[in-house]
């Protein structure tokens, strides 16, 4: 099989993985990374408006033993949901040796005959262009916060979750929370320990525990005013601070408007096919990594292999041409809201059994452990999502399932 000239961009989890096995493969690999380490939205900073969204205390809402690569499980001492530190702490040690180049942005990426031309500046030297067979943007989708209220008339602190760091700040506040995702309900739980009022909105705010002090409305903020937020049923919510939990966009600054577009509220990357190729250049412009709604890690590096096999020609396309075109027409008539687009949940299952099929390679048969572990948390998480973290999870012999055991 002949090599490869391989970029990729983004030394986060995605980038990683998808590094690991293209070198393994046998392709030569660059990698771009804009920031001074390894780990993406892993790394956290104290400073707001970088590219982190991690916040001070937090536990990851996956168990080490649904969210990891396959043959790299975490350390046996860690417990099952882990601090954002054990998880950079893997990536980093997974790396090792990868040829990261370190505080390099990528500026721009365009077709340049039969090649990929790729411009990358670091620091204040000038521009460098570089050629590649193969591009991979693994830059991720957690740095371009979606904040619908932005220019607001609001007179308190708004900020986004991309930009909480940790409860203290909020110390006798009368806070209102926007969404109740993942990052949401984390939010609430912390604040709620230091904040005078805790006000949580949501279409999804219906959990049957939390803390005394939250109130949760199951609804949705039709306008910000200069005191608070007005519910869609009129209610006048004072605040303030109003923290914003509505999800990031999707961001590519070195990609033109010819080569990918944004719809839906930059909330769609096209044209695509599976989420993941390029329709015209579906076997050397890849995106790992845009799937909401995943398990993340194993996802990823299902990608990866998928992508990697039709670099090598070991993998498959759909033989009509329009099977390729039409995904994202199919795929939108079934959804009633186009932003979902790249939400999978339930169905990122026969995803990346379709994928495996397509890249001709053997799926993973702890997939099936994994897939038990995610509806267990899943289940448990909507029935008591104070508590559902904490517990850790002891596999069987075969690792075919697991039991629950205390912390």
């Amino acid at each position: 099989m002949p090599s490869s000239k391989i970029c990729i961009i983004g030394a986060g989890a995605a980038g990683l993985v998808t590094a690991k096995h293209a070198i393994k493969d046998g392709h030569e690999v660059d990698i771009f990374e804009q920031t001074d380490s390894v780990g993406g939205t892993w790394v956290y900073s104290e400073k707001t408006g970088c590219h982190s969204s991690m916040y001070k205390i937090m536990k990851t809402n996956l168990p080490k033993e649904a969210m990891l690569f396959r043959d790299e499980p975490f350390r046996e001492d860690l417990p099952s949901f882990m601090s954002h530190e054990d998880v950079l702490e893997y990536l980093v040690d997974y790396s090792k040796n990868f040829p990261i180049q370190f505080n390099t942005t990528v500026n721009d990426v365009r077709r340049d005959g039969e090649k990929w031309k790729v411009t990358t500046s670091t620091n204040s030297n000038e521009p460098v262009s570089h050629f590649y067979d193969v591009v991979f943007v693994c830059n991720g989708h957690f740095f371009e916060p979606l904040n619908p209220y932005e220019n607001s008339e609001f007179e308190g602190e708004m900020i986004h979750s991309h930009d909480y760091r940790r409860a203290e700040h909020f110390e006798g506040k009368t806070v209102v929370i926007v969404g109740a995702g993942p990052s949401g309900i984390d939010i609430t739980l912390q604040v709620a320990l230091t904040a005078f009022e805790v006000t949580l909105i949501s279409k999804k705010a219906v959990h049957p525990v939390l803390p005394k002090t939250v109130r949760q409305i199951a609804s949705h903020v039709k306008s910000v005013y200069e005191n608070g937020v007005v519910t869609d049923e009129g209610e006048r919510i004072y605040a303030d601070v109003i923290i914003v939990c509505t999800g990031y966009v999707f961001k590519f600054p070195f990609l033109d408007s010819s080569l990918i577009q944004l719809k839906h509220n930059d909330l769609m990357v096209s044209p695509l096919y599976q989420h993941l190729c390029h329709v015209d250049y579906p076997d050397s412009l890849f995106f790992i990594g845009l799937p909401l709604g995943t398990i993340t890690f194993p996802l990823f590096e299902v990608q990866a292999k998928y992508a990697l096999s039709l670099i090598s020609g070991t993998g498959k396309l759909p033989s009509d041409i329009s099977e390729i075109q039409n995904f994202e027409a199919r795929r939108l008539q079934g959804l009633q809201n186009p932003g979902a687009f790249h939400i999978l949940i339930e169905e990122q299952w026969d995803y990346m059994k379709e994928l495996a099929e397509m890249g001709g390679f053997e799926e993973w048969s702890y997939m099936e452990t994994i897939r038990k572990l995610y509806c267990y948390i899943m289940s448990e998480r909507k029935k008591n999502v104070i508590g559902y973290k904490m517990v850790n999870f002891e596999m069987n012999d075969d690792e075919t399932d697991f039991r629950v055991v205390g912390i």
